[in-house]
């Protein structure tokens, strides 16, 4: 009520730092951050940011500083983060995604939204030697990448985009609805999030490995996209190899 009422509705433009973003662990279920952007999105002006490590959440509340146009937010979470890609970060620019690592001709590329692009990089080193992926920091779940999208879905490229948010309203549909606003076809986005469901107290790893979102997870489902089934990885429960309650495609074409 308040972000509605007396913040979004007046036209004030609040910064809102949104901390235990995503699986919280030890604090369980009720303190997951796995709502925020279902909430948020749908009040006009908003900047909805995501940081991957340290660097970036300094360049995220920068633009948030400089951002006037109503409501902001950052989301990080209740983690240690890495400093992987932690040596060039360029400023926060709305509405755009930054590449992490890109190739001539990939296979597929992924979208991850918030430290969900350094897990994602570490499936991508599973995949190395078996598939050219491209991974872009998304940055922005409102507004997206719509250029960015909207070259990939021209050349043909598979997209994946990985959250730790409820996959439904999260950023996965964030970019899928702002396809189809603009005339791309979302056939080939395919989204990984946070399932239906509860997830109870455990460790953060635990919790990312259950609901397949730890790098094992997604690599197979890279795999599954573009071989049309799933690898054996030997941290994984091979119970889970062809679990797909996390990732859900959006009437992805054969």
């Amino acid at each position: 009520d308040q972000a509605f009422q007396e913040v979004a509705l007046q036209g004030h433009a609040v910064r809102l730092c949104l901390d235990r973003a995503g699986l919280v662990g030890g604090d369980g279920a009720v303190h997951h951050g796995f709502c925020d952007l279902s909430m948020l999105r749908v009040f006009p002006g908003a900047a909805l940011t995501a940081a991957i490590d340290e660097p970036s959440l300094r360049a995220a509340m920068e633009f948030m500083r400089t951002y006037d146009a109503g409501l902001s937010a950052v989301r990080y979470p209740r983690d240690d983060v890495s400093d992987r890609f932690a040596a060039d970060c360029p400023p926060f620019e709305l509405g755009r995604a930054r590449p992490l690592i890109t190739h001539d001709a990939p296979d597929l590329a992924i979208l991850g939204y918030g430290v969900m692009a350094i897990e994602a990089a570490a499936a991508i080193d599973r995949l190395e030697g078996e598939y050219k992926i491209d991974l872009y920091d998304a940055r922005f779940a409102k507004p997206v990448d719509l250029d960015l999208i909207r070259a990939l879905v021209d050349r043909n490229v598979p997209i994946l985009t990985v959250e730790d948010h409820g996959l439904e309203a999260g950023f996965g549909s964030c970019v899928t609805d702002a396809c189809l606003d603009a005339g791309i076809d979302p056939r080939r986005i395919t989204r990984l999030g946070i399932p239906g469901r509860w997830i109870y107290q455990a460790s953060r790893r635990a919790q990312l490995e259950e609901c397949g979102l730890d790098a094992a997870s997604i690599a197979r489902t890279v795999r599954t996209i573009l071989d049309g089934h799933a690898t054996i990885e030997t941290t994984a429960p091979a119970a889970r190899v062809n679990e797909r309650t996390t990732a859900e495609s959006v009437n992805r074409a054969p």
